[in-house]
């Protein structure tokens, strides 16, 4: 027997892995770097070059990137090295394939640079690398019945249709020139750019992102070398992604995995070291979905054959919500150990990390930490460079109106605003505003119609069964259930009945006459 058949495209969560590592080795000072006295100052990241699957499981190839500040022997003026260690790294996955989407996403714990000597680093990082294996499925849909005989029964379903999940890559290009009150740049000693209140629209044939990129500098002036600048500026980010298969009416999860930007001097039309070359990537994975309302087959009888369905199980997944929420933490960082007066602050850090999230009564307790760097500029000659470090914890519950504990989600944060104010010589204020954006799939169950065979009616057991008979209803009872123990259809039950519709309740009294063949009025 024929079926009207939809073709359901979708993506399965096939499993999720999480490794920590340590990454360890000694770097030594190039040869044209004046020897080390004292580290002042460490900046580090992860970043991934290759992931590679195997079978059961994941080889992933980065780096780990550092920066260092230093006094150095050369007049005692400040220093900057930068370098990189590469790791390898092997993840478990069984049942991972080639063909299956991965997401990774890598975060750095802890980073760690001791002297060894004044020409050696040790440089150590706890590094915890995440992977989600996306799978994507075809499913064929029974949506109808080409026989006219047969009695039908159809659920109507909300069901995500993926239209598209890929890998791809943001390219970014800005020029940043130096205030006219600044002197020219003579060496870059250290540099951060931050992504801030990352924001994704979706638009006919494209995805818009918007935010802001906090680029701090610090620098040796040419007309001083031993005078330090320091400079903050931000860039608007305005970026259009491509995507045919986007429109309004479609539900989308961008998610970046990996952020990589840096500046590089260069002149000026005047040959003047006044231009900052702004350039990275912002590599993200992106899935669109079209929530679509089907027609599904859930179950079929014949009154001149006896049918036997054939099913099979699947998983089938629905939206239950998209939430973008935003919320204000405000602490205080102590600043310790400094003898001498801060002048000036130069750049405030900040990372986000989700140390825990689970399914709540309609929400996701999410719990994490932010962590705050501070560098700032002192009055002492003989450490003009100072750090203070600091975490706030924080606890968010995001509205999930009817979450279920069989349900699944995904999380993603990121600091919109992080401001940083110094209210005396031992401590500061911080503000920070934090996003989080939630999407929850409904999992559905569902035992689908893959085939039916026809045979011979049991004729004895068909006699068996009488030709009127009265019937009371029960709790729960369907009148398609009713209609197809007693051999009829529905519509001979509501007509025989005088029903206007097909609910029932408990406690309702039906005559019913069994039929045999086409039934009565066809």
């Amino acid at each position: 027997m024929d079926f009207i058949k939809k073709l359901l495209q979708t993506n399965q969560e096939r499993g999720r892995a999480s490794i920590q590592i340590t990454v360890e080795n000694d770097f030594n000072l190039p040869d044209y770097e004046p020897d080390m006295i004292k580290l002042i100052d460490r900046k580090g990241s992860t970043r991934i070059h290759e992931t590679r699957v195997e079978p059961d499981q994941v080889v992933v190839n980065g780096a780990l990137l550092f920066q260092a500040l230093y006094k150095c022997t050369e007049s005692g003026n400040i220093c900057s090295l930068q370098g990189d260690v590469p790791f390898t790294e092997t993840i478990h996955m069984e049942g991972v394939q080639e063909t299956d989407q991965l997401i990774l996403q890598s975060s750095m714990d802890d980073l760690a640079l001791g002297m060894i000597n004044s020409r050696k680093l040790n440089v150590r990082a706890l590094i915890e690398l995440h992977v989600a294996d996306q799978m994507e499925q075809q499913i064929e849909l029974p949506t109808g019945i080409e026989n006219n005989s047969v009695q039908a029964l159809y659920q109507q379903q909300k069901m995500l249709q993926l239209l598209t999940q890929k890998k791809d890559i943001c390219r970014i290009h800005s020029e940043i020139l130096l205030p006219s009150n600044r002197p020219n740049i003579s060496k870059l000693l250290w540099q951060c750019v931050q992504l801030r209140g990352l924001d994704s629209r979706i638009r006919s044939g494209e995805i818009e992102l918007s935010g802001e990129l906090l680029v701090n500098i610090l620098y040796r002036s040419e007309e001083d070398e031993k005078q330090i600048q320091c400079m903050e500026t931000t860039v608007a980010l305005h970026e259009r992604i491509s995507c045919s298969e986007c429109d309004p009416e479609t539900i989308f999860k961008l998610v970046p995995v990996q952020v990589q930007l840096e500046v590089t001097p260069t002149a000026d039309e005047d040959g003047e070291n006044r231009v900052l070359m702004l350039e990275g990537t912002l590599d993200f994975y992106l899935r669109v979905w079209r929530e679509e309302n089907l027609q599904i087959l859930e179950d079929a009888y014949s009154l001149m054959d006896e049918l036997v369905l054939e099913r099979e199980s699947v998983n089938l997944q629905s939206l239950l919500v998209k939430n973008d929420s935003k919320f204000k933490v405000a602490d205080q960082l102590q600043i310790e150990n400094q003898p001498a007066e801060i002048l000036q602050l130069c750049a405030s850090v900040g990372e986000i990390f989700i140390e825990d999230s689970r399914i709540v009564p309609d929400g996701i307790e999410t719990e994490g930490i932010l962590k705050v760097r501070m560098l700032y500029i002192t009055a002492s000659d003989d450490m003009p460079i100072g750090i203070a470090e600091g975490v706030v914890p924080f606890s968010r519950q995001i509205e999930a109106e009817g979450i279920h504990p069989d349900d699944t989600f995904e999380l993603s944060a990121g600091i919109d605003q992080l401001t940083v104010i110094l209210a005396d010589n031992s401590q500061a204020d911080i503000k920070a505003v934090i996003g989080l954006d939630a999407i929850v799939f409904r999992r559905q169950d569902s035992s689908l119609i893959t085939g039916i065979a026809q045979q011979p009616v049991d004729l004895e057991q068909y006699e068996k069964q009488p030709g009127i008979a009265g019937y009371i209803v029960k709790s729960g009872d369907r009148l398609w259930d009713i209609a197809k123990e007693h051999h009829t259809t529905v519509a001979d039950v509501m007509q025989m009945n005088q029903l206007s519709s097909e609910h029932v309740s408990r406690g309702d009294k039906l005559l019913i006459v069994k039929q045999m063949g086409v039934p009565a009025g066809s």
